[in-house]
């Protein structure tokens, strides 16, 4: 029995999250998550911090290039207008954070 509180300890604990686009559930640090600024903006939150709602995206290009503004939606729980999410800027801040992590 000491064994498997030793297996259930705090170090194996990791927050799951579920990518918005295949439905995927993975470590909240496996994925992007995104959030809205004050103008109802969709931004990457690289450190994971902000508060409020979020929504979260694998790395995976095909899920990064397939994010839609019904996937957004879903996961603020509010209707975005069509310019509240550039695919180009935030593939780019994606990219920009991935260089930064390694």
């Amino acid at each position: 029995m000491g064994n498997e509180v030793e297996l259930m300890g705090e170090k194996g604990k990791q927050p799951q999250r579920t990518c918005i686009v295949c439905r995927s559930k993975r470590a909240k640090a496996e994925l992007l998550r995104l959030a809205l600024d004050t103008k109802d903006r969709v931004y990457l939150d690289h450190r994971q911090h902000h508060h409020g709602r979020g929504g979260y995206v694998c790395f995976r290009p095909e899920c990064l290039t397939r994010v839609k503004l019904v996937h957004l939606n879903r996961a603020f729980r509010r209707t975005l207008s069509e310019d509240a999410w550039n695919p180009g800027i935030a593939m780019a801040a994606a990219l920009k954070g991935c260089e930064a992590q390694v």
